[in-house]
């Protein structure tokens, strides 16, 4: 789930936890009005090291790998960054072409600032809420806005990498479990 790394979102309104394998995960986000609870997540390990912990958050009523690619749905993906030991200092290729086919050049522009600038510790987040669109955050800074649906399912698409994403998304899930 390396794409989320690049993206950001919405102002966090919880400060209720629930842990995740020994880490923390808030159990809810708020998108603009809109209250979306801990859907799934994931973290991604090599032996020893926990590099990040993306955190789906999505409506109850249907299936959150579902929500994913319905432009009908809000939805939210953290990413927490728990350490930057395999983190590329430069965006890795396949993102950056994403990143900048679907955004304006000031957005694009400053994704790619914050990637070079992210640190352990950083949440980094992309929402989405019909009507205004995608916003992308750093922490508290929103980085970049979109009201294109079209950039979560690029990104999606490339994460996937020719995989169908409900299928990546349960295998990732299956692969790097946390507890609920």
């Amino acid at each position: 789930m390396r794409w989320l790394l690049a993206l950001a979102v919405l102002v966090l309104g919880t400060a209720a936890l629930m842990p995740a394998t020994g880490l923390q995960v808030p159990s809810a986000v708020r998108v603009c009005n809109v209250q979306l609870p801990a859907a799934i997540y994931a973290a991604r390990d090599t032996i020893w090291i926990h590099h990040h912990v993306p955190a789906l958050y999505a409506p109850t009523q249907q299936s959150p790998v579902n929500a994913l690619q319905d432009p009908r749905q809000p939805k939210a993906v953290q990413v927490q960054i728990l350490s930057k030991a395999f983190l590329p200092k430069e965006m890795p290729k396949k993102w950056r072409d994403t990143l900048q086919t679907e955004l304006d050049g000031g957005a694009f522009g400053a994704i790619r600032e914050a990637w070079r600038g992210l640190a352990v510790g950083d949440r980094v987040t992309v929402a989405y809420l019909p009507g205004p669109g995608v916003t992308l955050q750093l922490n508290d800074r929103v980085v970049a806005r979109t009201p294109k649906h079209e950039l979560i399912d690029a990104l999606l698409k490339t994460w996937a990498e020719g995989e169908p994403v409900p299928q990546r998304v349960n295998r990732v899930v299956e692969k790097h479990p946390c507890q609920h």
